[in-house]
């Protein structure tokens, strides 16, 4: 009775874990990414490839077999810019294409041929519960917030005027058709699940606010730790 006593609670221990080891390999995965080992002629390069899958229903819930046993190093010829969102001290690479490994180390672009400041730049990023991770603490930005991407030549910066709680199939909000709710201004839309609630997406969408040169103090201003 001892040793089943025992199991019990190492099973018990090991279910609890799970979790958060998890949520650190997600983390370390993010923070594996340094951007600035990257110029902007390399973010230039990778993102005139245009190779790489854009079909949603081939990527798969995030998973302890995903997070752990199946990790593959990132890609790093498919980053092509970063997003840093400073309400809620977010700074995270963008990787081309929606593909699962690199949704564990970012956010993705779900369209081809997207480009910063123009249509409807949509990026896709995974839901946690640890809002340090991934696409966590996306359900806290609020209107009027600030949403920076760079392509390390410019920054371009929006400010949030919408958040939203959709269903699944809305996918006219990655299309370039929802330009003219905000006076044809180019958009970004950030989507990621509703927290675990099966059947749904939540949407931030920022309107285009100005365009400056890049430098990394400007990108990261905001950003602590």
């Amino acid at each position: 009775m001892k040793k089943l006593g025992l199991l019990l609670v190492l099973v018990g221990i090991i279910f609890v874990s799970v979790p958060k080891i998890s949520e650190y390999m997600l983390m370390k995965n993010s923070q594996d990414i340094d951007i600035s080992k990257l110029s902007d002629k390399d973010l230039e390069k990778n993102a005139n490839k245009n190779k790489n899958n854009y079909d949603a229903s081939k990527i798969n819930p995030i998973d302890i077999n995903g997070v752990i046993l199946n990790r593959e190093k990132a890609d790093l010829s498919k980053v092509v810019g970063q997003l840093v969102i400073p309400s809620i001290n977010k700074n995270i690479a963008i990787f081309d294409g929606l593909e699962n490994n690199s949704l564990m180390y970012g956010a993705c672009t779900m369209k081809p041929g997207q480009q910063m400041g123009q249509g409807n730049y949509a990026v896709a990023g995974h839901y946690c519960k640890n809002d340090k991770v991934l696409f966590g603490g996306l359900m806290k930005i609020k209107d009027g917030d600030i949403i920076k991407l760079t392509n390390k030549k410019n920054i371009y910066e929006y400010k949030v005027v919408k958040t939203m709680k959709v269903k699944e199939d809305r996918t006219d909000l990655i299309g370039d058709g929802l330009l003219g709710q905000y006076d044809g201004r180019a958009i970004v839309s950030l989507m990621t699940c509703y927290y675990d609630v099966e059947g749904y997406r939540y949407f931030v969408i920022g309107s285009f606010s100005r365009l400056y040169p890049y430098s990394q103090a400007k990108m990261l201003e905001g950003i602590s730790g």
